[in-house]
């Protein structure tokens, strides 16, 4: 989503990656793995989320606050979070786009998944979905240090843009 502004919270961005689509056993799916969830087009609102792809209609969900509460995991290395299941609508949806059984939950409490490493207690170690950080920020001026580093190594990558 493009944001002119943006509120950052302890776990990162205000809504940023709360919501997850996980498998049978609550591991998350990723585009890397099931490249039909390139053409999903998802639209974050103020309580809700809107998906979209082609072939199938739009679904327009409310944070699921009263779903089914489950434990879900961003990867296998990663402790389980405590979320909610956004229920069978959105199940169906996704089964029938990814041709395969997949759940979507929601992260309504980002305090209670902490970063998948040893912190000292009380850290504030929270974190939404992210990968690893609630926050990645590149500047230009990083991203051109970064290609003059690629420049020095004889690095094959080229220039990033």
């Amino acid at each position: 989503m493009d944001r002119d502004t943006a509120r950052v919270e302890p776990w990162g961005l205000d809504g940023d990656r709360r919501w997850l689509i996980v498998d049978e056993r609550g591991l998350g799916l990723t585009q890397r793995q099931h490249r039909e969830l390139v053409t999903v087009r998802a639209v974050s609102r103020p309580g809700g989320l809107t998906l979209d792809a082609p072939g199938l209609g739009p679904l327009d969900l409310a944070e699921p606050t009263g779903g089914e509460a489950v434990q879900v995991r961003v990867f296998r290395g990663r402790p389980p979070a405590p979320v909610r299941a956004a229920g069978p609508e959105a199940d169906d949806w996704l089964n029938r786009l990814l041709g395969r059984t997949a759940r979507l939950v929601w992260l309504g409490d980002p305090g209670r998944n902490l970063v998948p490493w040893p912190v000292p207690a009380g850290s504030g170690a929270e974190l939404s979905f992210a990968d690893g950080s609630p926050l990645l920020l590149a500047t230009t001026a990083s991203l051109d240090a970064f290609n003059d580093w690629l420049l020095e190594s004889g690095s094959p990558e080229g220039r990033c843009r």
